[in-house]
């Protein structure tokens, strides 16, 4: 059986990158990494890694070697941990991936509170539309529009977040505001990529909808965008294209309020909402993702429930929003 302290800056260096990297976070010296890592293949009888001078990569058995022995480790370290201390006065760095606009502009400030309530937890942020792997990027919390179908994981609704379609007062002006969805077809839009294509967009009308007269039912139309430009990996980007009259854009509340405030962009079609789609990971709820209660930290069980607690019953931008929707 593999000695404990060889699995260590085996499971650091695969989620580190490098045996460097996984020397800075255990304290200890790359030569010491290195030697644990072959003691540890010696004493499986397999390599685990394939290294050349510009990449560490696992091989296929260390791959599966890692699946198995990771969360393990987790489990220990936490058994360890609850042990050493209560459970009342969580510590420690937990890794998060948001994606970027709802990490601006909704995560940003809960995370603040949280830190404010827990002196003794670190947390480090990385802003990403791709939704990550918890277990070989070593991310303890995954928020995401996807709602992801793994089976090593817990996936839940955290929030609502409307996502309106916006455009330039100039834009308008030259092409003629749409009065229904069917006249999107005329205009140009800036395009979101995501990692599951050009999104689709699935217009649903509020229900009684927001103009006078209205009809008092919700009815769905879903657009495929056409346009000059498409934007990926940064979504508040197109709304500088749009300020700049390259067409509607899709957005969400939170990121366009203040170009709404200052006049610099318009709502179209006010009584319609871009609803969820599962399908290309763009829509208005948003996913928390950690890993199982069994393999779950006391840390990342207490930010999530606090993240539970602070955002799961707020419809976000909604009371703003109403404003500019008349």
């Amino acid at each position: 059986m593999p000695e404990i302290p060889n699995l260590q800056p085996f499971v650091q260096a695969v989620r580190c990158g490098s045996f460097i990297a996984a020397a800075t976070r255990l304290q200890v010296t790359p030569p010491a990494v290195s030697k644990s890592i072959a003691a540890l293949e010696r004493e499986l009888g397999v390599r685990l890694f394939n290294r050349t001078t510009r990449k560490l990569s696992l091989t296929s058995e260390g791959r599966q070697f890692f699946e198995r022995v990771a969360p393990l480790l987790i489990q220990l370290d936490e058994a360890v941990t609850d042990v050493r201390r209560s459970p009342e006065h969580p510590e420690g760095l937990i890794k998060v991936s948001v994606t970027p606009t709802f990490g601006r502009h909704c995560l940003t400030p809960v995370i603040a509170e949280f830190l404010q309530r827990y002196p003794l937890v670190e947390i480090d942020i990385n802003y990403d539309e791709t939704a990550p792997s918890l277990v070989n990027d070593g991310v303890d919390v995954s928020i995401q529009h996807a709602r992801g179908r793994g089976t090593n994981h817990v996936c839940r609704p955290l929030c609502d977040y409307p996502i309106v379609l916006v455009a330039s007062r100039d834009y308008l002006g030259r092409k003629g505001v749409p009065q229904s969805p069917d006249e999107l077809a005329e205009h140009d839009f800036v395009g979101i990529r995501t990692p599951f294509g050009l999104a689709a967009l699935h217009l649903e009308r509020l229900p009684g909808g927001t103009r006078k007269g209205a009809a008092r039912r919700e009815k769905t139309f879903i657009h495929h965008p056409r346009g000059r430009l498409t934007v990926a990996g940064q979504p508040d980007v197109s709304l500088i294209a749009a300020i700049r009259g390259a067409g509607i854009a899709p957005s969400s509340v939170p990121a366009v309020l203040p170009y709404l405030h200052s006049g610099a962009l318009k709502i179209v079609l006010p009584e319609y909402r871009v609803r969820a789609d599962e399908g290309d990971g763009v829509g208005p709820r948003i996913y928390v993702h950690y890993p199982h209660r069994q393999y779950l930290p006391a840390k990342v069980r207490v930010f999530v429930d606090y993240l539970l607690e602070r955002l799961r019953t707020t419809d976000i931008g909604k009371a703003e929003l109403d404003q500019y929707s008349a």
